[in-house]
């Protein structure tokens, strides 16, 4: 089963309080954890993982026993989560809500083919790095990671998003199922990676860098990351999502950057599910009273 679709992601998710609570369904034989969405007096679950080997049957059964239990809405908006088949969530009636897409490189080839399959740029960057010393550990700890995605976001413009309650958490279930990739240099910790990972994928959910960091640290330590879960099995790697169609020069960069891995592009796609019209209706009505001043409902 996916990562995202198992209890240890979606107990974190309940710890932060990103969902109301962590559910555990069985679907098909197969159990399944969702995040319950609660608000006024309304349900409605949120899926943060795929899993499109059921098919229709599999969906079709998630949505009967959503109406069975008062749900008015199945949805997925995570950026993680890799639904692929259009077709598939069209044929089973769901809103296609935003597109995406991400790139995979196929870890069942050697080492030699997955080097191979670099831009040179990358290869170039990557013989750099470790010219210059610098060595890649996967010990992380979640001070220096968070104080770098802040030197990361800040380079945009932007605060970091990512509570520190959510990091510190996250960090808690380092053991096997979370690599906690680091570059350092003689100077510290120059380029991060959090890579949760199942039997299928390893999974870039979170990366950093130094406003200033070391040339090819992040190329190291994406080819690192690849290597390290190849060791342990893993059949692929998924760079977490990338923008083909943006005029953000940003999201334009960090394209090219995971496309010059040498993986495949995946189109995927965020959807929802109305199963319950008369609940949604009531649901979207009392939020939309308490949003125009009208207190409690």
């Amino acid at each position: 089963m996916n990562y995202f679709l198992e209890e240890e992601w979606l107990s974190l998710m309940e710890k932060v309080g990103t969902v109301s609570r962590a559910r555990c369904l069985d679907i098909a034989g197969n159990p399944v954890w969702v995040g319950e969405y609660q608000n006024a007096g309304q349900k409605k679950w949120q899926l943060y993982g795929s899993w499109e080997e059921g098919g229709v049957a599999w969906l079709e059964a998630l949505f009967v026993l959503g109406r069975r239990q008062g749900i008015f809405q199945v949805e997925c908006a995570f950026n993680m989560a890799r639904w692929s088949d259009q077709v598939l969530l069209t044929e089973v009636g769901a809103e296609i809500t935003a597109e995406f897409g991400t790139y995979v490189v196929d870890l069942k080839q050697n080492q030699d083919q997955l080097w191979s399959g670099l831009h040179g740029k990358h290869r170039n960057m990557i013989n750099r790095a470790g010219r210059d010393g610098l060595e890649v550990r996967f010990d992380v700890t979640v001070d220096p990671f968070t104080a770098m995605m802040d030197e990361t976001y800040a380079k945009g413009g932007v605060e970091n998003p990512f509570s520190r309650s959510y990091l510190t958490h996250l960090f808690a279930l380092s053991g096997k199922r979370l690599l906690r990739a680091g570059v350092f240099s003689s100077q510290g910790l120059e380029a991060g990676a959090v890579v949760p990972w199942d039997g299928s994928w390893g999974y870039f959910l979170h990366g950093a860098t130094r406003s200033d960091p070391r040339p090819g640290a992040a190329n190291l330590l994406h080819w690192e990351v690849m290597l390290e879960l190849q060791r342990r099995g893993v059949a692929g790697y998924d760079f977490g999502g990338a923008r083909r169609d943006t005029d953000d020069p940003r999201l334009a960069g960090i394209f090219r950057f995971k496309e010059r891995f040498g993986g495949t592009f995946i189109p995927c796609w965020y959807w929802r599910k109305v199963i319950s019209p008369g609940r949604k209706w009531w649901h979207d009505a009392v939020v939309g009273m308490r949003g125009w001043g009208g207190g409690t409902v």
